[in-house]
């Protein structure tokens, strides 16, 4: 071969090389993923995956227990005195320490701090107003829907001694309640604690289906009724 030709080879080869350097080629890592491959967050928290047929045999656990704390409840015959106020009020724990429906339930299931804590928050609070917190919680995971708590949450008549005056607001307990006023109390809810007892046994199937419904909304707390 002459001097020209490995010359011109040299020439080309030399060539082909800057060419091939002046592409320059990503390492594969360096690609960005395909739009179709899903690349989960490595921090995440894990989704609470929950079963409806589960989650409505817990509640429906709960909703026996609650049943049988309410219907104790009943059988004692022991309610709050509305001594604060003329007309109906919910009582939620009275001066003498007696609670109403709702809330012996809540302190049946183990919760009496929380019960304690929403007496001195709100001693006149209404269930049907409360929409968030634990609560609300503990409504969602009770087994019964909150309608019918609230129908269990039945406000007291006023028992105590009239007074000369008495304000729109709830006031400060007077010391004395009447007998007769009481007697006549105790009647009135028992007959009508009756009624809801029957209205929640009648609605039993679509209640339930309503509070597994409105729990499965919330994994979190779903998760928490079944493995708490």
């Amino acid at each position: 071969m002459s001097r020209f030709l490995i010359a011109c080879s040299l020439v080309a080869a030399l060539s082909s090389t800057a060419m091939a350097r002046s592409v320059a080629v990503p390492a594969p890592f360096a690609q960005p993923p395909a739009a179709d491959v899903y690349m989960p967050d490595r921090f995440a928290a894990p989704a609470r995956i929950v079963d409806r047929a589960t989650v409505r045999a817990k509640l429906l656990e709960q909703r026996a227990t609650n049943l049988a704390n309410f219907r104790a409840y009943v059988q004692r015959g022991v309610f709050p005195n509305n001594t604060y106020r003329k007309g109906k009020l919910n009582v939620w724990i009275d001066a003498a320490g007696n609670l109403c429906a709702a809330a012996t339930m809540l302190n049946d299931s183990g919760l009496g701090d929380l019960v304690t804590r929403v007496g001195e928050q709100n001693n006149f609070i209404r269930l049907r107003d409360v929409s968030q917190g634990p609560l609300m919680d503990w409504m969602l995971m009770s087994g019964l829907t909150q309608a019918e708590i609230v129908a269990i949450q039945e406000p007291g008549s006023m028992v105590g001694i009239v007074r000369s005056r008495q304000s729109v607001e709830p006031m400060p307990s007077p010391i004395l309640v009447d007998a007769d006023l009481r007697g006549a109390e105790d009647v009135r809810l028992a007959r009508r604690y009756k009624q809801v007892d029957a209205m929640i046994m009648k609605n039993q199937k679509r209640s339930l289906d309503a509070a597994t419904d409105r729990l499965m909304k919330n994994p979190e707390l779903a998760w928490k009724l079944i493995n708490g």
